[in-house]
């Protein structure tokens, strides 16, 4: 067998499938892409077991047949080479299923051993749900949710991201149970019946990595088991997560009667500077007045530090502790320079969200506080 392409064009298209292959495996099942060969096309394929990416790429070839070569060895091999145009010819040995891949270019000839495969089996699956999406909008909402999913297996839930659809709304939620992030937008198709998924947040950062067309195309299996998304000539497969997702309704707080108004950079930089003096990473908050001021010390090293702002304030005066890696992440993932931060007391999760005078709650990051020492 023999094809004829540009080594940019193979770089490009296995860089995407091997981002489904995971960095520690002992299945030699997984650390393969595997290469399927038509008249004039070639397709791309690699799978960890619970994700798979596709791609196509148009090569020059009038031949077909299936092989597998090591993911890692492939894709170190283009990433060396110049854009350049690069001929594969597939050797078979006798009575074998193993072969060669000898690889020639202008400047060099390079050989790999691969695996000679039979045509991979689809077991198509039955979708009946599928969204067009604005993909500048939906990695918008990845953006703003992944960052607060949990790293730990035992609460596997909360390793991903609840997709809620209703009506023309995707509303989507995550925690790690120290905060909560709900983002919500509007999209233009309509789903009758309320759907939730919980997408892992794997599957998503790869997601960020390979969007880069105007649309992504969802689809939900009628299982609600699998999802695919389908990205140019990109399509990632994927197992949902099937254990239910917290009743995170029911810790998002519905009578603050504290607000206070802020500028969204000025409380950032300063929560940044002041948390560093902690020795502990967290940061007192003292709310007098229309006087914001935020406080931390490490009294093992004999260090402190302290900023005062003004801000807008309505309430009794509060004194709040918080992790400030926690309260940086909110920060930072609020666009708008004006932010509200609603309270209720020293124990009750703290909600932030811009200040806006319309669809104020399209976006709002709960921060659970913590116990501080006075």
């Amino acid at each position: 067998m023999k094809l004829t392409s540009s080594i940019r064009q193979l770089q490009d298209a296995i860089g995407k499938v091997a981002q489904a292959i995971p960095a520690k495996t002992i299945d030699p099942r997984f650390e393969n892409v595997h290469l399927s060969i038509e008249s004039g096309s070639l397709t791309l394929f690699a799978t960890d077991g619970e994700l798979s990416i596709t791609a196509k790429s148009d090569v020059e070839t009038s031949d077909s047949g299936n092989i597998g070569v090591k993911a890692r060895t492939l894709q170190d091999f283009l990433r060396s080479m110049y854009d350049t145009a690069v001929t594969f010819v597939i050797e078979r040995q006798e009575i074998s299923d193993h072969g060669t891949l000898h690889i020639t270019t202008d400047k060099g000839k390079y050989k790999i051993p691969c695996q000679f495969e039979s045509k991979q089996e689809k077991h198509e699956k039955t979708y009946d749900i599928s969204l067009e999406l604005e993909t500048a909008e939906f990695l918008d909402l990845i953006q703003k949710t992944i960052f607060a999913c949990s790293v730990d297996g035992m609460r596997p839930a909360m390793m991903g991201v609840l997709f809620e659809l209703e009506g023309n709304t995707i509303t989507a939620v995550s925690t790690d149970g120290h905060r909560l992030v709900r983002c919500r937008k509007n999209y233009n198709s309509a789903i009758g019946e309320k759907q939730k998924i919980v997408i892992p947040a794997r599957v998503l950062s790869i997601l960020q990595k390979l969007a880069q067309h105007e649309f992504i195309t969802m689809s939900i299996d009628s299982d609600r088991r699998f999802v695919r998304f389908i990205i140019g000539n990109i399509v990632l497969d994927a197992s949902l997560i099937i254990e239910p997702y917290p009743n995170y309704d029911a810790v998002i707080p519905v009578e603050h009667d504290k607000h206070l108004i802020i500028d969204r950079s000025m409380i950032y930089d300063s929560v940044r500077r002041v948390g560093r003096f902690s020795s502990i990473g967290d940061v007192k908050m003292v709310i007098e007045g229309q006087l914001l001021k935020v406080m931390a010390e490490n009294t093992n090293e004999g260090e402190a530090a302290q900023e005062e702002m003004p801000c807008l304030y309505t309430g009794d005066d509060i004194t709040i502790g918080f992790n400030s890696r926690f309260i940086e992440a909110a920060l930072a993932h609020l666009d708008d320079n004006e932010i509200r931060i609603e309270l209720k007391s020293p124990t009750t999760a703290v909600i932030f969200k811009p200040h806006k005078t319309e669809e104020d709650d399209k976006l709002i990051v709960l921060v659970m506080p913590v116990r501080i020492n006075n």
